[in-house]
């Protein structure tokens, strides 16, 4: 209908009504691309609210298991620092038995590695990190996406250093033959007990030169992987913040 009256007024020469008419197909244009753009606007926060939302309840789960491995490598190394303070002092006391025995159960064991964010990657794949508009917040997530391999290689080297000093700093203690796994199909290294040492020649251990290399060699390696547990630790956490506030932010 524009169009037909655009036309006749051009042949009319009339002038007023080609501008007029012309006025009214540009600014519907306009219209038009603004409510499409508002539109895919709309969609694309929707897409970034959700996204959002899956980060928060998926890093909920990852925050507790990192949180637990660094919990259970404090306990590790607390032992160790006793065992190895006992060695130095050449004395063993009744206090330093239990973290002894625990420490030789214990002392060379790892936990479940800090595990990737399902949705990120999901992201990062389909090209689509875009739709998370906030600059830290990518950057925090890629960080920690990347340092997972720098973990998880950081962990198997220290797996292998740990190796040689095990037949000294186990040598004077015996075994228990007891384990418990947990019954079904989803469980985690933290949820089983492995067999535990139930007894050792105390004597035996301060006169061993070995044994007392190992116990400094386990508490410094067990050192590194805390160490690599605190800073998976650290970057959920700050993950955590930054996405607890943008979707703070973008609430109505």
């Amino acid at each position: 209908m524009i169009l037909r009256r655009l036309t006749t007024a051009l042949r009319k020469q009339d002038w007023v009504t080609v501008v007029i008419e012309t006025l009214i197909v540009v600014f519907g244009v306009f219209i038009g691309l603004q409510v499409n753009n508002w539109n895919d606007a709309q969609a694309e926060n929707r897409r970034s609210i959700q996204a959002l939302g899956e980060l928060r309840s998926e890093y909920e789960d990852i925050a507790v298991v990192v949180d637990e491995l660094v919990a259970f490598y404090e306990g590790v190394i607390g032992d160790l620092q006793i065992v190895v303070a006992t060695v130095h002092a050449d004395e063993i006391t009744d206090e330093a038995k239990g973290a002894l025995i625990r420490a030789l159960s214990y002392g060379d064991v790892f936990g479940d590695p800090p595990p990737p964010s399902g949705t990120f990657r999901d992201l990062q794949s389909a090209g689509d990190l875009r739709i998370i508009s906030d600059k830290a917040l990518r950057l925090r997530l890629i960080e920690y996406d990347q340092s997972l391999e720098t973990i998880n290689l950081s962990n198997a080297a220290i797996t292998d250093m740990m190796a040689p000093f095990t037949p000294a700093f186990r040598r004077h203690s015996r075994l228990s033959t007891d384990y418990r796994l947990p019954k079904g199909d989803d469980f985690s290294f933290i949820d089983a007990e492995l067999p535990a040492v139930v007894d050792a020649d105390y004597a035996a251990l301060l006169a061993d030169p070995d044994f007392r290399i190992a116990s400094e060699q386990y508490l410094r390696l067990q050192v590194g992987r805390y160490f690599n547990a605190k800073v998976a630790q650290s970057k959920v956490h700050q993950i955590q913040a930054i996405i607890d506030r943008n979707l703070a932010e973008g609430e109505p």
